[in-house]
């Protein structure tokens, strides 16, 4: 009991990095991929996460080596590596943080019938995002990360063999799209990009280390491979997972994959509902704790990345700016997209894939 408590707690950025990556590539295009193309989509999301690992893997090591940020080490190479990096973000993280508030808001509009607009559902979701994140110490802040990371690992299993009794009639009119086509590889392309997460993520999690570093809290180099490879593995099974969650609820069945955030979840829910309320409410509670945790740990992640390439790139030390402020800047920035863009759900998330890739 003794050791299962201490690797629980040795347990830290790596499960943030991998409440950040089992989100949008997760719910909605390992979905999609399964809806779409069947199980053949396993293929091509074992050999991603198989050569994304050593990228992943490396930062981490880096980080607990060297006692500095992957960052740090992109500046060493040269400002033009620097600059790059905070180029992709600044294009990415709007989008980003945009479709997994919109998705997540979609859910649970959904769940609990709320008579909300989704604008109204997404600031919810967004001033709970920003009280966890200002207002509950750093240690329980993780400590909530991993109860919310292992219970979703353990709900997404149990809708996932829930599937395995869902009744799916074969749509005589159902024509398999080709991996080959434009489409197949335009989403193949979307779907890489962030599987198991956009590779930039690897400086989020050097960024945790470090701050967990300075917070007093030992990071050894066998608890840091410990945190790594638990999470990786975890994260690269539940693609797996809701890419076969996918092929037995969509593929075949002549259904159209839903454009918006809003169909895709009320699609997904009565199929569930076929085997009882208490179905329905499991893969929405799975669908809605992937979610939020990947809004809430993007939304820890972003002003974080932003100081410390603004203090690389403008001042090594700057009082100028604040993670709290960064926070709303891009809380308000998530919003405007949100309310521009937030009915084209799936366009949303594949401009962020597309861009990550």
């Amino acid at each position: 009991m003794k050791k299962i408590l201490y690797k629980f707690r040795a347990l830290g950025p790596s499960i943030l990095w991998a409440s950040a990556a089992i989100g949008v590539s997760h719910i909605v295009q390992s979905t999609r991929a399964g809806a779409n193309f069947g199980y053949i989509m396993l293929i091509a999301v074992i050999l991603a996460n198989i050569i994304k690992y050593p990228f992943f893997e490396f930062s981490t090591r880096y980080t607990v080596v060297k006692n500095e940020t992957v960052l740090d080490g992109y500046k060493k190479i040269g400002k033009w590596a620097l600059y790059l990096f905070t180029s992709l973000t600044f294009l990415t993280m709007f989008t980003i943080q945009a479709g997994v508030t919109r998705v997540t808001a979609a859910i649970l509009k959904n769940w609990l019938n709320l008579d909300l607009s989704f604008i109204s559902c997404s600031l919810i979701i967004l001033t709970l995002c920003i009280g966890l994140i200002l207002f509950i110490k750093k240690k329980f802040f993780d400590s909530f990360i991993k109860i919310l990371v292992l219970t979703l690992i353990v709900s997404t299993l149990i809708s996932l063999f829930v599937t395995f009794d869902i009744d799916k009639e074969i749509s005589p009119t159902f024509v398999e799209t080709k991996i080959l086509s434009y489409a197949g590889i335009t989403f193949l392309i979307a779907l890489i990009g962030w599987m198991p997460s956009p590779l930039d993520l690897s400086a989020w999690s050097s960024i945790w280390i470090i701050e967990k570093k300075t917070s007093g809290r030992d990071v050894s180099y066998t608890d840091n491979k410990f945190d790594f490879n638990f999470s990786y593995i975890w994260t690269s099974i539940l693609a797996c997972a809701f890419i076969i969650l996918g092929a037995n609820v969509f593929y075949g069945s002549g259904i159209d994959f839903g454009s918006s955030a809003s169909k895709f979840v009320q699609q997904l829910a009565k199929l569930y509902s076929s085997l009882g309320p208490w179905a329905e409410n499991i893969i929405l509670f799975t669908a809605f704790a992937t979610m939020f945790s990947t809004t809430l740990t993007c939304l820890d992640a972003f002003p974080k990345v932003i100081k410390k390439c603004y203090q690389l790139t403008v001042l090594k030390k700057s009082k100028k700016i604040t993670e709290n402020a960064l926070l709303f800047f891009v809380v308000i920035g998530t919003i405007i997209t949100i309310a521009f863009l937030g009915s084209h759900m799936r366009f949303l998330i594949d401009l962020a894939t597309i861009l990550s890739f």
